[in-house]
């Protein structure tokens, strides 16, 4: 008798457990942060050309289409194309100085495509240095110019670690299930908002095509 009376005790025991682990399930942890090979990043982004399809700002639970707010940016997107000059994880953004949509007649699909002169760079003032501590690449404005007047000096911002996803070929972009892109981010004061943040996103450009001999301009796609 006793012994049914010691195994039914042990019976309820690992009942009443069991309904509390299921009423009090565990906290799951807390994924690790994401962090970025410099060198990977480095060398996956030089001399690599981007396009900025959007721009977003969030203040509190409110979000804004930067693109729509200011449509000037929007002119600025498609006409200030991108391009990194980095090596490990020092460098600076430069862009293509001339280019312009074109109409897609040559690409199957959605893809956007552009002319770009690929012999003249002109500087954004926008400095790129490897920030080890968030191990992902950091960016900061260094001043304002002619071709950015947005630009507001000692602004500084990241590459979101877990949006990288580039592709180092126009097929393996073309093919991709979910198309490369990569996004900044910044954070700032608004003195009407209070804290704010920007969130940049861009997609890479693959040359698809330039004439024999030509030393001016080729033609580029993005796969959105």
């Amino acid at each position: 008798m006793k012994r049914y009376l010691s195994i039914g005790c042990f019976l309820l025991l690992a009942a009443w457990q069991f309904g509390c682990s299921k009423n009090n399930p565990k906290p799951a942890p807390e994924p690790e942060p994401i962090r970025l090979d410099r060198d990977t990043v480095s060398s996956w982004l030089a001399r690599s050309s981007f396009y900025i399809t959007d721009a977003w700002r969030f203040a509190g639970k409110d979000s804004v289409d930067m693109f729509k707010a200011d449509t000037l940016l929007k002119l600025y997107a498609n006409a200030a194309f991108l391009n990194f000059y980095i090596s490990k994880g020092d460098g600076q953004i430069m862009f293509h100085g001339g280019g312009s949509p074109i109409p897609n007649t040559e690409i199957p699909g959605n893809a956007l495509t552009f002319s770009l002169n690929i012999r003249i760079f002109l500087p954004t003032e926008m400095n790129l240095k490897w920030n080890e501590e968030m191990g992902t690449l950091g960016v900061e404005t260094a001043r304002t110019t002619s071709y950015f007047p947005m630009i507001v000096p000692g602004k500084k911002g990241y590459l979101e670690p877990g949006s990288f996803n580039v592709k180092m070929s126009m097929e393996q972009a073309k093919a991709a299930v979910v198309k490369p892109s990569l996004r900044f981010i910044y954070e700032d004061d608004d003195p009407k908002l209070g804290k704010v943040t920007y969130k940049i996103t861009m997609k890479p450009m693959y040359q698809y095509y330039r004439e024999p001999g030509q030393q001016v301009s080729a033609k580029y796609v993005v796969f959105p």
